[in-house]
């Protein structure tokens, strides 16, 4: 509109104040309502989603929503905005008028305090200025009024106001309001979006478990365990509830009505200024206060591309901050997701587990259990019952253990572990992790800096690799932790199985035994019964023990991991730390790849630490022998151990007598050396098997075989020759022949081999073979005991010649074997080469020491008690034994493996010598547990001092096994009264015991005098 000139200066500042601010009010109040009621509208359906049930989709809707708000990029990259404030402002403006013409106000020539000196020098002009026309015009109205001419009015000095461009300048200043108003509400939308992104991570427990950890941590004053190494020293708080999101929503809607009413004040008050400021530029416009230039077209054209610039700024920043944002909440929704996939797996998983442990092991424990209590009640109440009752309900119960064990458990467990079934579930389980994590986004942007006091915000994004991080985590916490390598579910099974058999051999032996019992015995049959059968329920609860414990470990291991990965990368997540989430990747990549410098550091320390040791030991040991040399030149030398500190051999004997008599009955009937062997703790060794089977075998097929069983006295060659028959010699009749007695004539050879084939008239071994040749029924002879079949002498080897001549020549038809004691076989040997005779030969007492701890364990677990190893005074000095005395487990480990050290030098292979050493190593024992300690020989007076006639009778010994007196005098060359003398002095001294088939040395000496006698060369 073009200038006019009919305004009143009052009635434009009504128009500003009425009119074009009220409308300005209007269109900034609609846009103020607009976007508070679609952000209300907003909140309100997510609390209503969150108050329904269904937070996740509440919040993904209001995620999904406030992502389509965002204005779009246009080609030019820049965002497509519309500032429609500004087209409704100029919209108004058109029908303002372009210019009007107004009187100056008198302000405008009278100087204020606030004016400049330019503006007060300006001033003082215009006044002069107009007082010089005012002057004028009445001076010329005083000769106008003599003359009577028509009087002026003095000049009117009026200024041209641009009012359309003044209005429309003044109304951009509303863009500090819009500004404001729109960084407020992009704060408040962030803060959203940071709550539903802080709400679904600490919602899972997840981040407060980790910061429970960390204050329990710092109670306790302990350290992070290796992949718990995040930790936030915060206070502990409590996880979220869809209560309290529903509480932030609740308070954002109040939030945003707070903000709408707060921005509804300012732009009032902001109005008011602008209004004022129209004001005065209208009242200073066309004047030297005011440039025109001020109010152009152009400044204003440039006004709204500043703000149009700032706009477009301030939007792509909240633009790129939102999409951070919506990224970062979709992130932890499906970082929870596969949260809740890998929990519920994991459940799966320990479900399946559990089952396992119920089916195979835990429910056939239990009926065991039930098995072991009925019986124990059962016996509790025999005390009246007739022994033949008390054999009957032994049999009973032991049947109905035995077949339980067997075929409820341990063919189960045989199986399970054969076919590898635990490893196979873990193999399945830890292979499938990798693919749980294939849909987290292979990078995510983290919001590492985010600063929201300043607005528009300064944040720092940058990019880090998620989904490899994931599935090291992944991998490093759960999949490596139960691999079968780590877990060792065979190992275990395995230590189930040998816990059961040792269950099945204490109620068999102690139930088996119960009915050996004599009236002789002092213990009552029931009672050995019941004490047993309560050995192995304690034993049977100890094992139900470590199943559960195992599996309870397994499931909360399982589970304990599992909180550990995800709440490490929860962690990461929330503090969005790009450098950590960094050093957490390559952390776990060099787990995977490489040793861990720790392990690295470990090593190198423990070689070095040996090596330093060594040395040590090494200046000490010269040290100490200086010092020893010292003290014996000046005469401080230690005074020697006086002869009378040993123990002697009679009362050593006599001890050993007391020990095993004060046994428990159980015990004395496993440990007894004297009895045969059972076969259930019988140390197999399939070679030998192997061997002779090959024997037999050739034998069938017509090929000569002959076999020898070689071994000490007490090594088990009868119970090696009892399973051959029951399991090897299985085609044929097997004759037993056992030459108890000596024989050392021909004519007793014969007639005893004679009688046992039922072969009559067979007068001299000739006569014997051609019987034998004669016979068309092949057979097995075992011939036990060939020692005793000649006599150290000049004439004393015909029988063994003979019996030698008989094996070659029917060695077709009779599959003949023998057995042995060692030093008699090699005497043999020397003598007539007897092993030449003999295709295959077996050696019963070369046991290793892992298979005598075998011989000992397997007896001692059959009674049902437990070991606890003592240390005796030199392993209490060694370094070994100091360092391990923290450790109970390693310190029982470190002194059974030393005891069994020194049993296997001490017995040299033989089984029978090795349960005297165990015997007497029985410290002391209660009702559970056995207190072993190791005996110490050298205490005990050595039989050196024994003369030379005896050395050479007891040799004699060694080598025939039982001598009568008679037999001793015709191999010592002596009269028959010198002999007799000699084996009762050795009698007496219990080194030889009298038998029914002649006098035996003791087997609690037999390996001391086997040492003295090789020493002096008696035997080899």
């Amino acid at each position: 509109m073009r200038m006019q000139s009919d305004y009143s200066r009052e009635k434009i500042v009504s128009q500003v104040h009425q009119e074009w601010l009220d409308e300005v009010s209007s269109i900034i109040v609609s846009k103020l309502n607009s976007d508070s009621q679609d952000l209300a509208n907003l909140l309100q359906d997510t609390s209503d989603g969150i108050d329904s049930g269904e937070t996740e989709k509440a919040l993904k809707t209001l995620t999904e929503k406030l992502q389509s708000k965002l204005p779009k990029k246009k080609d030019d990259e820049n965002l497509d905005l519309k500032i429609d404030w500004i087209q409704a402002f100029n919209e108004l403006t058109d029908e303002i008028p372009s210019e009007i013409e107004l009187p100056q106000q008198e302000e405008r020539f009278n100087a204020s305090e606030s004016d400049s000196v330019f503006i007060k020098a300006g001033k003082l002009v215009k006044r002069v200025t107009r007082s010089t026309s005012s002057f004028g015009t009445s001076a010329g109205n005083s000769v106008r009024g003599i003359v009577g001419a028509e009087k002026k009015n003095p000049a009117v000095w009026s200024h041209t106001v641009p009012l359309k461009n003044i209005v429309e300048f003044n109304l951009l200043n509303l863009s500090d309001w819009v500004y404001s108003w729109n960084n407020e509400l992009r704060k408040l939308e962030s803060e959203v979006l940071l709550e539903a992104d802080a709400w679904m991570l600490h919602s899972s427990g997840l981040i407060s478990f980790e910061k429970n950890k960390a204050k329990a941590k710092d109670e306790e004053g302990g350290e992070e365990t290796e992949g718990e190494d995040i930790i936030d020293t915060k206070p502990t708080e409590s996880t979220p509830t869809e209560a309290d999101i529903a509480t932030f929503f609740e308070e954002a809607l109040r939030a945003l009505n707070s903000l709408k009413e707060g921005f509804k004040k300012r732009l009032d008050s902001d109005l008011d200024e602008i209004g004022s400021k129209i004001e005065e530029c209208i009242a200073k416009a066309g004047t030297f206060e005011l440039s025109e230039g001020d109010y152009s077209q152009e400044k204003i054209s440039q006004k709204e591309k500043s703000i149009a610039s700032i706009t477009q700024k301030n939007a792509a920043i909240w633009a790129e901050l939102f999409a951070v944002l919506v990224d970062r909440v979709s992130l932890s929704m499906n970082f929870m997701h596969l949260h809740e996939n890998v929990q519920e797996r994991v459940e799966g998983f320990s479900s399946s587990i559990d089952e396992l442990f119920e089916v195979t092991m835990e429910e056939p424990s239990e009926v065991l259990m039930e098995q072991l209590e009925k019986a124990i009640a059962v016996f509790n109440e025999s005390e009246n019952r007739s022994l033949k009752e008390i054999r009957d309900f032994s049999t009973k119960h032991l049947n109905d253990i035995s077949e339980h064990i067997e075929v409820k458990m341990i063919q189960p467990l045989t199986e399970f572990m054969e076919e590898a079934i635990f490893s196979t579930k873990l193999d399945r389980f830890t292979a499938a992790i990798p693919e749980w994590t294939k849909d987290q986004p292979e990078k995510v942007i983290l919001v590492e800096k985010l600063d929201m006091t300043k607005l528009p915000p300064d944040f720092e994004f940058e990019s880090v690799d998620w989904q490899v991080l994931v599935q090291r985590v992944m991998n490093n916490q759960i999949a490596k932790e139960f691999i079968p390598k780590q877990v060792k579910p065979e190992e275990f099974l395995a230590n189930v199985l040998n816990e059961l058999q040792e269950i099945s051999q204490i109620v068999f032996t102690n139930l088996e035994i119960a009915d050996e019992v004599k009236k002789s015995d002092e213990e009552e049959p029931f009672e050995v019964a019941r004490e047993g059968l309560e050995r192995a329920r304690v034993k049977l609860d100890e094992l139900i023990q470590k199943i559960h414990t195992k599996r309870e470990g397994l499931a909360t291991r399982l589970s304990g991991q599992r909180e550990v990965a995800f709440t490490k990368l929860a962690m990461l997540l929330e503090k969005q730390d790009v450098k950590e989430v960094r050093m957490a990747g390559a952390e776990f990549m060099a787990k995977e790849t490489a040793i861990d410098w720790k392990t690295k550091f470990q090593v190198r320390w423990a070689i070095i630490s040996e090596k330093v040791e060594l040395v040590a030991r090494f200046i000490w040991k010269k040290a100490k022998l200086y010092f020893q040399n010292i003290r014996k030149f000046l005469g401080f030398a230690e005074k020697e151990e006086l002869e009378g500190d040993k123990t002697d051999l009679a009362t050593f004997l006599s001890e050993t007598d007391e020990k095993i008599a004060e046994l428990p009955f159980i015990y004395r009937r496993l440990f007894d050396f004297k009895k045969e062997v059972d076969d259930r703790f019988y140390i197999r060794k399939p070679e030998q098997f192997e061997r002779f089977k090959k024997g037999y075998e050739l034998w069938q097929n017509n090929f000569p075989s002959t076999l020898a069983i070689v071994g000490e006295k007490g090594s088990g060659k009868s119970l090696f020759t009892r399973i051959l028959i029951q399991e090897v010699l299985v085609k044929n009749d097997v004759i037993e022949i056992n030459f108890k007695d000596t024989v050392w004539r021909p004519k007793q050879l014969v007639s005893k081999i004679s009688t046992a084939l039922k072969i009559d008239d067979a007068e001299t071994i000739e006569d014997l073979i051609a019987a034998i040749k004669r016979k068309k029924k092949r057979v097995v002879v075992i011939l036990e005991n060939v020692q005793n079949c000649y006599l150290r002498n000049i004439s004393g080897f015909e029988a063994i010649e003979q019996m030698m001549l008989l094996i070659s020549e029917t060695n077709k038809e009779i599959l003949w074997i023998t057995t042995a004691t060692r030093y008699g076989w090699l005497f043999l040997d020397r003598v007539l080469s007897v092993s030449d005779y003999f295709t295959h030969t077996v050696e019963s007492d070369n046991l290793i020491g892992e298979q005598i701890e075998q011989v000992i364990l397997k007896r001692h677990r059959a009674s049902g008690y437990q070991l606890h190893f003592l240390a005796d005074e030199n392993t209490k000095k060694s370094r070994t034994f100091k360092k391990l005395m923290g450790d109970e487990k390693k310190t029982q480990e470190f002194l059974q493996e030393r005891y069994f050290e020194k049993m296997a030098k001490l017995a040299e292979g033989n089984s029978s010598i090795a349960m005297i050493f165990w015997i007497r190593s029985i410290n002391e024992y209660d009702d559970t547990h056995f207190y072993i300690k190791p005996f110490d020989f050298n205490t005990i007076t050595r039989i050196d001092e024994l003369d030379s006639a005896e050395l050479f009778a007891l040799a004699a010994y060694i080598l025939h096994d039982s001598l009568l007196p008679e037999e001793l005098a015709e191999i010592m060359h002596q009269p028959l009264r010198n002999s007799k003398l000699m084996v009762s002095r050795l009698t007496s001294r219990s080194i030889l015991y009298k038998t029914d088939h002649g006098y035996m040395l003791n087997q609690l000496i037999y390996r001391q005098v086997v040492r003295v006698l090789k020493e002096a060369n008696y035997i080899h």
